[in-house]
Order: structure tokens, then C-alpha cells, then sequence
């Protein structure tokens, strides 16, 4: 199954649009190659919404202080928000790329310090309304983006389109609880360092957008928001897990995992004792340790079967059928759901068992789910050559 096909089967899953997002980056790198993407929606006037999703972990911290500054700058080329905004517009700041952009504080405050130089900018339109935005970047050292990727980015739209729509009132998706235990790998991973009464001492760059996702903060840069004082109420929970068990009061694991929009979020809490500390002392006086707080997004199930099986060769039909078949389900509701004849469905099985050389679902399953985490770890801890 090629690219483009691929793109369109994953905009047609039913994901949430935050978890379409995350599952449409991958694809959208072999279509139109380039070094990260930016995507979002949009509110009807014209600000970011909650859902917004950025590869660079370091570009919501940076936005968050400085974007909303050049918003009204004529020579930047965030001026252009607005026109492009209400014209559903795509590729508009393509001819501004060049001569004095290279020199501007825009480009200089914002890109350079992302990698980011050339940039392809679209509206996603519903009708004549637009609902979100999709930015690709590429580095200085590449070549800037030109009309070919324009007319390609252009096709995209209306797939897009249908996954960043929100669902209609009523509206059933996929159980995300169900899908916990069978998310995907890790995509972001960020971590904190708290004291035991929940004050921030540190946080890595990627944490700041894991903590916006996890308290459902607009992701909105194009005016000052200030930093937010205090800690979202999971990982507050969290904290009091950890200190409970220390003084005796709890023994609930200090671990937490969340289903969200994007997938599924991952809290985990651990002390930090100083250099040389003895155990015992620490355990007296928990208090004078650090909390180490790691907080990892992991990809949507659906997304994340769509990208093995697509990777193993599977058609769009024969993805859609092995998604479901991952899942556990068996033959007459997976045609049922699909609203496809049950006999596809044995069609599109036999053919899916023979690309991906397995002879039932619970080896299908396991090819989906555990042969990537195995291969990981295995690229993690290589055996030692004897």
C-alpha cells in the first residue's frame, strides 16, 4: 500500500483528530519529505485550540514566549496567520522564504533555533470554514519547499479534513480504555523534578507540552499566556502516592496510565536521593529527597496496528480487517462494524494471514503488539558476542 493510501486509510479509522494527528506525521514524511511538522486546530476566531501536536518537543516552550511578539510584525512571517486563517489558504508564505527573512528576528527568535528554515504552511478546511493547520519544516541545509509540494500537501486536505473533523453529537468511537494495555511505543518523554510538597524544581523541554496535554491547555501562542503555577491535578496524585507510601499512609504504586485524546499518557514517580545518602536515613526523612517524575505519550492502538500492518505490506482493506482482528474481535463484528459482507472479511483475513506469514489472529495479534516492543528492547540491550 502505498503512502497516499495509507494517509487516507488512517484518516478514515474514527481516531479522535488529536490522535489522527500524531498517526498522519509519519505518512506525511514520505509524501512530502521534510524535518518535523506542526499541526492543530483552529477556533473560529482564529486561535489554537487544545488539540495541537509538534514533533520538536522544544517548539511549544519557545511559541509560548516568543510567537505572540511578531503576531503584528509586518516583516514576519507569523503576520500572515490571519489572511491565511480566513482564506482556507496554503503555501502563502512561500514567497516571503528568502532575502531578508534569513536576517529577521522572526527567523532568527523562532526557526533557527528549531532546525526549522523553509516552511509549507496549509489551512484544513470544513466547507469554507477553516478547523485546524498543518506546518512542515525543513532545515536550512535542505532545499526550500516548492509548488510540486504544494499541489501534493493540497491533495492531502480533504483527508485530513475528515480526521480533524470533531465527531457529531453521539458520535461512538473505539473504548480508548480498553486500548491501554495495547498502546503503541513511546513517542514523547518527558520528565520532572519535584520536591515531596509538589514544587517544580525542574522539567525537561518536553515536558512542557506533555504537561499542556495532560491538563488540556490551549495550545495557543499567537498572545501572551502566562506559566501556569501549579502542577495538573494527575500528577499531583501522583506525588501524594509516592509521599503516602513513604510515610505508611498509602500503597498504591506511584504509576499511572491515562487514555487521552492523543493515545495514551504514562506517569511514573520515583525518589531521588542525594549522592552518598544511606537508604535507611532517606526512608526516615523522605522529605529531604527529590521526586523524579517521567511523563511518556504513547501512540494510539489503531495508529499504531495501521503503521505495523501497512509497514508488513497489508492493503487499506486488509488494514482495516487486522486492526480489528488485533483487537481480539472476531469475524461476524468486525463485519458488522466495517458494514462489509462477512465473507470480505474471511476474504481480507486469508489474504492478511498470507502477507504477514501468520496462520491466526492470536499471531497476527502478537506480531502487532509484541514483536515491536521485543525488537526494541533487543535494540536497547543487545546480546554480548560471545
Amino acid at each position: 500500500m502505498g503512502a497516499f493510501d495509507h494517509l487516507k486509510t488512517v484518516c478514515c479509522l474514527g481516531l479522535k483528530p488529536e490522535s489522527a494527528m500524531v498517526a498522519v506525521v509519519p505518512v506525511l514524511h514520505e509524501i512530502i519529505p521534510h524535518g518535523c511538522s506542526r499541526l492543530g486546530l483552529i477556533a473560529p476566531d482564529a486561535t489554537i485550540t487544545a488539540a495541537a501536536y509538534a514533533e520538536n518537543p522544544a517548539t511549544g516552550p519557545l511559541f509560548r514566549e516568543r510567537l505572540w511578539r511578531f503576531m503584528d510584525d509586518p516583516s514576519a512571517l507569523a503576520s500572515l496567520w490571519h489572511p491565511l486563517f480566513r482564506a482556507v489558504g496554503i503555501g502563502w508564505t512561500l514567497h516571503r522564504q528568502g532575502g531578508a527573512y534569513l536576517e529577521s528576528a522572526y527567523y532568527r527568535e523562532l526557526e533557527a533555533p528549531l532546525d526549522s528554515c523553509w516552511f509549507l504552511d496549509a489551512m484544513i478546511g470544513d466547507g469554507d470554514r477553516t478547523i485546524g493547520f498543518v506546518h512542515l519544516t525543513r532545515p536550512r541545509r535542505a532545499r526550500p519547499f516548492t509548488a510540486d509540494d504544494v499541489r501534493r500537501l493540497d491533495r492531502l486536505r480533504p483527508w485530513l479534513a475528515h480526521a480533524f473533523r470533531r465527531p457529531l453529537s453521539g458520535t461512538v468511537h473505539q473504548d480508548d480504555q480498553a486500548l491501554i494495555t495495547t498502546a503503541g511505543p513511546t513517542l514523547l518523554s518527558g520528565q520532572l523534578i519535584v520536591t515531596p510538597d509538589a514544587r517544580l524544581v525542574h522539567q525537561t523541554i518536553a515536558a512542557e507540552g506533555l504537561l499542556r496535554i495532560l491538563a488540556g491547555e490551549p495550545g495557543n501562542y499567537t498572545r501572551y499566556v502566562p506559566v501556569r503555577d501549579r502542577l495538573p491535578s494527575p500528577a499531583l496524585k501522583l506525588i501524594r502516592q509516592i509521599t503516602g507510601a513513604a510515610d505508611g499512609t498509602s500503597n498504591t504504586p506511584p504509576r499511572m496510565r491515562i487514555s487521552i485524546a492523543y493515545g495514551v499518557l504514562t506517569l511514573d514517580a520515583k525518589w531521588l536521593m542525594p549522592a552518598g545518602t544511606l537508604a535507611e536515613d532517606a526512608a526516615r526523612d523522605p522529605k529531604s529527597c527529590l521526586i523524579a517524575v517521567t511523563i511518556e505519550l504513547r501512540e494510539h492502538a489503531i495508529a499504531h496496528a495501521a503503521r505495523i500492518l501497512r509497514e508488513s505490506g497489508a492493503t487499506a482493506a486488509q488494514t482495516k480487517v487486522g486492526i480489528q482482528l488485533a483487537l481480539g474481535k472476531p469475524k461476524p463484528v468486525i463485519a458488522d462494524e466495517l458494514g462489509i459482507q462477512l465473507s470480505s472479511v474471511a476474504d481480507h483475513t486469508k489474504m492478511l494471514y498470507q502477507t504477514l506469514d501468520v496462520h491466526n489472529s492470536a499471531e497476527l495479534a502478537t506480531k502487532v503488539w509484541l514483536d515491536q516492543i521485543q525488537n526494541a528492547a533487543r535494540q536497547r540491550n543487545p546480546c554480548p558476542i560471545n
